[in-house]
């Protein structure tokens, strides 16, 4: 998906644009592709049941009471076979829903209570604005450490249902048009607007989850005419089962092979500097070398400069380490990107101490 286009405001100001308006001919339809998931159902479909005109559920195969709750929350359920390709029951859901506007969700998926009453009013600025496609903001949470914050990004979760839209991939699935081009009238949706919360990347399922991505990944490389779409993913996956050699392996292939994800695109960077940083050798001048072109590639993420300032004083060259921190703490204050961040506050106190060890000892090589 391209760059989307910033025109959607602010919560208030949206809120006051809409407050005289009527999304005439606006219906909603909520879809869900769905296996065992009792647990995280209810919560998913109770966050929209009251902003959505109705509910499709494509189920693969539950053996527990996911269709029966689905079935009491007023959805439609329809059930296909799983054949490791999340692009067909997502492609199923389509075809069976008839809104001309999607919220495509998982069932780990829910939206804030506080502001999923501005689903609609949301989708109808968009529409007013001649856009097809709503970049949301997600929050990735960790449910088993009192839903700590992991990070958060921006994905396709809200389009406009045209002719031909479809998802390709078996796995980190993309929608497409009816040409097979990837959407382009996107708009970004402020946080304070909608937010998603999804709890899949919980330690408890982390592991389990990059063993089975994995899997499907490989059977795509077979066959995909662009493996250049998943060089990314594989990587993470391969980090996420400490297979480092192959992490690294795909790492610098999306990072040098025209990658085309437009979020988690720096994930492959990290990945990379993690790998480097704690080899077993000293590979300290190709950290550095990946550190610099992470900041070239994305100069206003905070994680990126501090590891460059974090090279910079291993080399002794602590007047340039200092003036990179002091960036990365300018870059954290001020961060509004789409790419996930995870520089957080006690990272930002730690950059303060550092800043002030590296001017003790140039202070001190300058007495010398």
């Amino acid at each position: 998906m391209k760059k989307a286009k910033r025109t959607v405001k602010s919560k208030a100001q949206l809120l006051m644009e809409l407050s005289s308006k009527k999304s005439g001919g606006l219906r909603i339809s909520a879809c869900w592709i769905v296996k065992n998931e009792q647990k995280n159902l209810p919560r998913s479909m109770m966050s929209v049941k009251d902003h959505v005109d109705e509910m499709i559920v494509v189920d693969t195969g539950s053996t527990d009471e996911t269709i029966k709750i689905a079935e009491n929350f007023g959805a439609k359920v329809f059930n296909l076979a799983w054949d490791d390709d999340f692009s067909a029951p997502r492609n199923h859901a389509l075809e069976q829903a008839t809104g001309n506007w999607i919220v495509f969700l998982d069932a780990d998926e829910y939206f804030d209570e506080d502001n999923a009453v501005n689903l609609r009013p949301a989708i109808g600025l968009t529409i007013e604005q001649k856009m097809t496609a709503m970049l949301i903001n997600l929050v990735n949470i960790d449910a088993d450490d009192n839903n700590k914050v992991i990070d958060s990004t921006y994905l396709c979760r809200i389009f406009k249902k045209v002719e031909g839209i479809h998802y390709v991939g078996r796995i980190h699935e993309e929608l497409r048009l009816k040409d097979g081009k990837p959407l382009t009238k996107t708009i970004i949706v402020p946080g304070d607007v909608l937010t998603i919360k999804h709890t899949g990347y919980s330690m408890t399922v982390n592991r389990e989850k990059a063993q089975r991505n994995l899997n499907m990944l490989l059977r795509e490389l077979e066959t995909t005419g662009e493996p250049e779409r998943i060089y990314g993913y594989l990587a993470q996956c391969y980090n996420g089962i400490d297979d480092y050699e192959n992490a690294e392996r795909y790492a610098r292939l999306d990072i040098g092979g025209g990658r085309k994800a437009s979020t988690f695109a720096s994930s492959s960077h990290r990945i990379l500097i993690k790998i480097l940083s704690s080899a077993d050798v000293d590979r300290l001048d190709e950290r550095l070398e990946e550190a610099e072109r992470a900041v070239e590639e994305f100069p206003a993420l905070p994680e990126f400069r501090a590891e460059l300032a974090e090279c910079l004083a291993a080399k002794g060259e602590y007047a340039r380490a200092v003036v990179e921190m002091q960036k990365a703490i300018r870059n954290f204050k001020s961060y509004r990107g789409m790419e996930p961040m995870i520089f957080d506050r006690g990272m930002a106190d730690f950059a303060v101490d550092r800043i002030k060890q590296w001017s003790e000892k140039q202070q001190v090589g300058g007495h010398c």
